[in-house]
């Protein structure tokens, strides 16, 4: 459906009508949210409320290979993230005709929960529902689109989280150009890609326990030199959830739990993730050190970031709450 058949068709469209058409019985296509696996797409179905605005259906699982309920049982942050991810390429594909092969490149991720009992588990799957305002505009020769997604976000009837994301989509002659020409597409200058070999991290040791996470999901390594807010990211192409499909670069996602599970070890063990607000610098390139650190900000927050070298890749302003 083209945007303009999409404004002439919904704008009588309500929320309730929305919401009634929303179907939870299957996922949406996975090609629709760049995912491999079914088992990783959250997403299962959109609707169209007016120009612009849509409700988009999902179903978070009690238990999943990375994203599982906290100790109090509440969902994880994470899927939530994820999930505003997921619903951002899902809606340009769907209803603004961003052809499939195009390259998301995320500029920003914002999350902030304001209802923690409302992600609580229980003894089904949980529902949620996003209500998404887009604000996207298109080049004339459709090989660049930039767009803003803000939403609201329900869980079981009842909101609870507050989400946004930015992204710049570009074909794939542009974004191969992008990468390998080494400028940046947000602005700012990126090494160019190192040669293929093994992921650079830190010797290996015993993974800690972290934020439940263990084994192949901590992320975390201590630098032999480092001090106690500073470590190296543990890059495993193998690792079935971060690459399960091929990434010719650190995917955000991987940079965002580094941050979470930083931020864990700063705070308190015994804490909970409620507000992040992420930005994308550069691309992290998957053979080189990435150095994670982390310092006290102003209000309670802490200050994440992610650095290569001498170029900064993430940065994150995080709150963290004691369980």
């Amino acid at each position: 459906m083209s945007v303009s058949t999409l404004q002439s068709t919904s704008a009588s469209a309500s929320v309730e009508d929305a919401r009634a058409a929303l179907t939870f019985d299957r996922t949406v296509p996975r090609q629709l949210v760049h995912r491999a696996s079914v088992t990783e797409v959250f997403l299962t179905d959109g609707a169209p409320v007016a120009a612009d605005r849509f409700l988009v259906g999902a179903q978070w699982p009690r238990h999943h290979a990375l994203y599982h309920p906290d100790p109090s049982g509440r969902c994880d942050f994470m899927l939530l993230a994820e999930t505003v991810r997921q619903a951002g390429i899902f809606l340009l594909h769907r209803y603004y005709d961003v052809p499939l092969g195009h390259h998301f490149v995320f500029k920003s991720l914002d999350l902030h929960i304001d209802d923690l009992d409302a992600l609580r588990m229980g003894g089904t799957p949980l529902g949620a529902v996003l209500d998404v305002t887009v604000d996207a505009t298109a080049a004339s020769d459709a090989r660049r689109f930039d767009a803003r997604l803000d939403m609201t976000i329900e869980a079981d009837g009842r909101v609870c989280a507050y989400g946004s994301v930015a992204v710049v989509v570009v074909d794939a002659r542009r974004y191969e150009a992008v990468r390998h020409r080494g400028r940046d597409i947000v602005g700012g200058t990126t090494a160019a890609p190192a040669a293929s070999g093994t992921p650079a991290t830190a010797a290996p040791t015993t993974a800690p326990v972290i934020a439940g996470r263990q084994d192949a999901n901590v992320l975390l390594r201590t630098a032999t030199d480092a001090d106690s807010s500073t470590w190296l990211l543990h890059v495993d192409l193998r690792h079935p959830g971060y690459f399960e499909h091929p990434s010719d670069h650190v995917p955000g996602m991987m940079l965002l739990e580094a941050f979470r599970q930083a931020g864990h070890l700063t705070a308190a063990r015994d804490c909970a993730l409620t507000a992040l607000q992420a930005r994308f610098l550069s691309f992290g390139e998957l053979f080189q050190p990435i150095v994670i650190r982390s310092a006290t900000g102003p209000e309670g927050l802490l200050r994440l970031t992610a650095v290569q070298g001498e170029r900064a890749l993430a940065e994150a302003d995080a709150l963290f709450v004691r369980n």
